[in-house]
């Protein structure tokens, strides 16, 4: 087993931490899936650096630079620079148990009624927003999102009563959670994200509310659309000592018969 497998496993491991991460800083599901495939890039890259232990904290200081430097080309922004640190800094430790948060979302998602499973269905799968499901139903729109509100609302209660994720939920959740689902979809208009700015600065139990969400939006789109796969084809490998010896000899030997047949070659020539 070369030193890519171990790393491999690791990554395997928290691809799914990495991508809540990420999507709770980069709302923006384009810009949070392509924040995971740089992160998976530099982190290959440092592989010689990367600690034998903590290394979700690793992991996510680089997730964490990239959210930044992707950041900086966004406008507007999804929230201010201190409403970032602070996610950044408070987040992490509540994702320790999000893999008990995946197990468990499976199960409460095979509890609900079918009808409420085909309206999840056709929103994550086919991603049809509230309006385009309204006029195949005969209903406004905004009776749409308001059942998807209150759905949303009722698997993330049964989740934090199975799997608690940080702190109780604050006053207030059902629209701390609806707005924050209009963040991840890019719904939000600039009132509703000034109120979920003010909401979430400087209160953990919102903070934490917010990454339930960010969760259960994650864990919706894996299940209707797929996990997030790591990328390590289009990563350059790291060669070992022997391969990289065994690569330079193979070319210094292709490198002498080309040599060689040149010099066959024009020698011919001239007598001619």
């Amino acid at each position: 087993m070369n030193a890519q497998d171990p790393f491999r496993e690791l990554l395997n491991q928290h691809r799914r931490r990495l991508s809540v991460y990420l999507r709770a800083l980069l709302p923006a599901k384009a810009q949070a899936e392509t924040a995971f495939q740089e992160t998976v890039s530099r982190l290959h890259q440092q592989i010689r650096q990367a600690p034998k232990t903590k290394f979700a904290q690793w992991s996510e200081n680089i997730a964490r630079q990239v959210a930044l430097e992707r950041r900086r080309h966004q406008n507007p922004l999804p929230f201010s620079d201190d409403l970032f640190r602070q996610l950044a800094d408070t987040i992490g430790p509540l994702l320790d148990r999000l893999e008990h948060y995946h197990g468990q979302f499976a199960e409460i998602l095979e509890r609900l009624p079918p009808p409420e499973r085909e309206f999840l269905r056709r929103r994550h799968e086919l991603e049809l927003t509230a309006e385009q499901i309204g006029l195949t139903e005969e209903r406004p729109a905004s009776v749409v999102s308001r059942d998807l509100t209150l759905l949303h609302a009722t698997i993330v209660s049964s989740l934090n009563e199975e799997v608690p994720l940080g702190p109780p939920l604050p006053g207030g959740a059902m629209d701390l959670g609806r707005l924050s689902h209009q963040l991840l979809d890019g719904t939000i208009n600039g009132d509703g994200r000034l109120i979920l700015e003010t909401l979430l600065l400087a209160d953990a139990p919102s903070q934490a509310h917010y990454l339930r969400h960010v969760a259960l939006e994650c864990e919706l789109n894996w299940r209707y659309r797929g996990e997030p796969g790591l990328p390590m084809a289009t990563l350059n490998r790291h060669l070992s000592t022997r391969e990289k010896w065994v690569t330079i000899a193979f070319a210094t030997t292709f490198l002498v018969v080309l040599a060689f047949v040149t010099f066959v070659v024009g020698n011919r020539l001239n007598a001619w």
